[in-house]
């Protein structure tokens, strides 16, 4: 289905811009109107007027004063004189430049000024030789710390707008890239072997990434499927015709000594041996082999995998060294299958091996090292490729090739990493690491 314009990744970008843009101007908008309608004359509140008149009953005493007392203490309590007939200051040293608002009044008003202060007037003060205009400057009350620093600074307005910016551009960064984690996980799980994994597609382009994706999990899972069939049938008719070669064999030998039998028995085991391990690194590189993590003594499996292969072969030092136990989770037949691949190798072209375990439960590593005739750099890393023998001067020695991918196979199979380096010795020294 063919994205619209509206449900695409560009469209939502768009919109979501504009909507960011429209609700960061109304914030504003609305902030601005919110405080200049605080900073506007209001009508006095009940308590307001009635701490007006306890402060004009203290001023009841400058009756029988002359007003020029009252007009150089007007700083003591916190009033503005103004002529009553012209409304002109009798003082230039005024407490705010916005009480001449009130005091063009013709009834009592307030006007909030900064940091908790309010204003409120005009109102007559009688004195013993004429009446003055006041505007009584309150004592200050508490104010919400929000309402302060956002009307006396204005550059905590600005913050508070880059901060609901940075706050939806969060949240749609979120959100456009949330389809994208989901391919990514779903894309991590298939790469791990996990064939079943879809994704559920939405709308726009990712949408159509997501039903690519899918359809592309589905071809590769029906492909591997009959990979895999495949390979079980050609093993399965392979089987047939090597049993009843070797019994052929058996029979020919039975008949009279003949050269070539010892020769045709070898090369059906040879055959058989191939389709076991043919199967074996199929089912581990397609991730069909389930074994359960368990704990397992690691130590001690190494030290019985080293004892099984002195009694194999004879001539061979084979040493251990590291902890007498260490218990760790991981699957058992798997990492069994490490080892004997690997002391399978070594024990193939060299004397003396050397297999050293350190590390802990959650991080540790295993190196099987050897003295044999090695390979050059650049055939090291092409060691774990199938059917790769590495330096024709190490000879075949009935190597098919598929031990050293069985074993890294096996390795990643249970999230370790299996590398190879040249030895000290002069062999190879393959390390076995967890995690990987």
């Amino acid at each position: 289905m063919k994205p619209t314009v509206l449900s695409g990744f560009t469209g939502r970008l768009f919109l979501w811009f504009w909507l960011s843009l429209t609700l960061l101007l109304m914030a504003n908008f609305f902030l601005g109107r919110y405080l200049e309608q605080h900073d506007e004359l209001h009508e006095p509140s009940e308590q307001q007027l009635i701490e007006l008149k306890k402060h004009q009953r203290s001023l009841q005493r400058y009756a029988d004063r002359p007003s020029e007392r009252l007009l150089k203490g007007r700083k003591r309590h916190g009033m503005a004189f103004y002529d009553p007939a012209t409304r002109a200051p009798l003082e230039r040293d005024r407490l705010h430049w916005r009480l001449a608002e009130l005091a063009d009044k013709d009834s009592l008003h307030t006007l909030a000024l900064e940091r908790g202060l309010v204003a409120i007037g005009p109102f007559i003060v009688p004195t013993q030789d004429r009446s003055l205009l006041a505007v009584w400057v309150m004592p200050p009350q508490p104010v919400p710390i929000w309402r302060q620093v956002l009307r006396d600074s204005p550059h905590w307005r600005l913050i508070a707008s880059m901060t609901l910016v940075l706050l939806l551009s969060a949240i749609l960064a979120r959100w456009l890239s949330r389809p994208i984690r989901q391919l990514s996980n779903a894309a991590r799980l298939f790469g791990d072997g996990h064939l079943a994994t879809r994704v559920d597609a939405g709308r726009g382009e990712l949408g159509q990434l997501g039903n690519d994706f899918n359809l592309m999990a589905e071809k590769l899972q029906a492909s591997i499927a009959t990979q895999q069939r495949l390979l079980a049938d050609v093993s399965h008719e392979l089987r047939s015709p090597l049993t009843r070669l070797k019994l052929a064999a058996g029979l020919l030998a039975d008949q009279g000594n003949n050269t070539y039998i010892e020769r045709i028995e070898k090369e059906c085991v040879t055959l058989e041996h191939l389709v076991d391990q043919v199967l074996t690194l199929s089912r581990l590189e397609g991730s069909i082999y389930r074994e359960q993590d368990e704990s397992v003594d690691i130590a001690g499996q190494v030290q019985q995998a080293i004892d099984d292969w002195r009694f194999q072969t004879e001539g061979k030092t084979l040493t251990y060294q590291g902890p007498a136990q260490l218990t760790i989770n991981a699957k058992p037949q798997l990492l069994q299958r490490v080892l004997d691949n690997l002391l399978s190798n070594a024990c193939r072209y060299a004397d003396t091996i050397s297999v050293q375990l350190e590390g802990q439960a959650g991080q540790w590593q295993l190196s099987v090292s050897d003295n044999g005739p090695g390979v050059s750099d650049e055939r090291l890393e092409h060691l774990f490729e199938p059917f790769y023998r590495g330096d024709p001067a190490r000879g075949h020695q009935g190597n098919i090739g598929l031990g050293l991918a069985i074993a890294q196979a096996a390795a990643e199979a249970q999230k370790a990493k299996l590398s190879v380096a040249r030895a000290e010795a002069g062999g190879l020294c393959f390390t076995l690491r967890y995690p990987g």
